[in-house]
């Protein structure tokens, strides 16, 4: 699947330092070139993560409910649908914190939960447009 960002996507994710965006594609099995290049590893990440969703979930926790009640409905709910869970934000919480857990548990050094919130409206709109 391509994934493209837009320039203010890509904008709104100057703020993750060159070390955690290595780290977050070093979870989702990528190898980030010596110089990065934060657009294409971004590009390469946000599809990846969606796979990850599809596989075991996503880890939300109590504080994402704002950040998934502001994705456009359609977004919210192609996530939703990804991962197997009904689209609503208390229920993709519920279901999401299960997952926190084993994060907390068993891959605490993870980035995923750690950028997922910033992540997050770019990562619905993928599963949105792979639904199209």
């Amino acid at each position: 699947m391509s994934y493209t960002l837009s320039d203010d996507e890509l904008q709104t994710l100057a703020m993750i330092p060159d070390k955690e965006l290595a780290a977050l594609a070093a979870d989702l099995s990528l190898m980030p070139e010596a110089e990065i290049d934060r657009r294409a590893l971004l590009e390469a990440i946000i599809p990846r993560l969606l796979s990850l969703a599809r596989r075991e979930g996503l880890p939300f926790s109590k504080y994402d409910a704002e950040d998934l009640g502001e994705l456009p409905t359609a977004h919210r709910e192609a996530l939703a649908q990804a991962m197997g869970w009904r689209p609503d934000v208390r229920s993709m919480i519920r279901a999401g914190s299960k997952v926190y857990k084993v994060y907390r548990r068993d891959r605490i050094n993870s980035q995923v939960p750690l950028l997922l919130p910033v992540l997050l409206p770019m990562l619905a709109r993928c599963a949105r447009e792979a639904r199209t």
